[in-house]
């Protein structure tokens, strides 16, 4: 068995050991690539679960929400297709993967799997973005408002037009050589990058906001968001009452 077939017996198996052996096998050889792409294909449900936390039959689906054509073209000109594209993110986000723990997987060397990340997720981005940074969606209508406010107050809270929970976190980001203190959280006692999310009792994230320094204290990003204003009324003025976020 090669080590390819080893990773990605690994990575569907969820398996360490595996994972390990095929890392011994690529630095005693090489990495070898016998030019077989990837074929969604051949891997079956449970293991397409395994490896990108989707139905084999949804990912395509979930290509064309997003609006990934069918053939994407990176700026140096490396070709993937866009359910190609769509597995490395998945697969990317799925598990800590670096590029090289998946490149066995995909048959692409390292070069070419980084461009096709970045531009599938730039593509993501562009098509998407607007969803988390504008509050003019038809799911924030006022009805579901008022929905999402009587599923809150049913649970015991002592509002009656609580709709949203907001709530700032920070991702870690290694040391960096100038401004450190800018980027340093006293509270968490890392370096990071802050972001702040509003998130509805369905689950979904209604709106996002960041990045921004690690040092800014969850109330100074609140303030500069101006989410008390837009927790009052949207600019359309679709919302005749008022909704605070807890």
């Amino acid at each position: 068995m090669s080590s390819a077939e080893i990773l990605l017996l690994s990575a569907i198996e969820d398996n360490d050991e595996l994972v390990l052996i095929s890392t011994e096998m690529n630095q005693s050889h090489g990495n070898v690539y016998n030019g077989e792409k990837m074929n969604l294909e051949v891997l079956t449900n449970e293991q397409c679960r395994f490896m990108f936390r989707f139905e084999k039959q949804d990912i395509d689906r979930l290509r064309v929400a997003l609006g990934i054509s069918p053939k994407i073209v990176c700026n140096n000109g490396t070709v993937a297709s866009g359910i190609e594209g769509l597995c490395i993110v998945l697969r990317r986000l799925t598990y800590p993967n670096r590029l090289e723990d998946i490149s066995p997987i995909f048959q692409r060397p390292l070069y070419e799997l980084s461009y096709i990340l970045s531009k599938t997720l730039d593509i993501i981005y562009d098509n998407t973005s607007q969803k988390l940074t504008s509050l003019d969606q038809e799911w924030l209508s006022e009805e579901y408002l008022r929905t999402f406010a009587e599923v809150i107050h049913e649970r015991g809270s002592p509002l009656l037009n609580c709709w949203g929970f907001i709530d700032g976190t920070v991702m870690p980001i290694c040391r960096p050589t100038r401004h450190q203190r800018i980027v340093y959280s006293g509270h968490k006692r890392v370096h990071g990058l802050k972001f702040q999310s509003v998130v509805a009792p369905n689950g979904l994230v209604a709106n996002l906001f960041g990045p921004i320094e690690g040092r800014r204290h969850d109330s100074g990003m609140l303030g500069e968001r101006s989410h008390e204003s837009a927790g009052r009324h949207n600019e359309q003025g679709r919302w005749n009452a008022i909704f605070p976020l807890w």
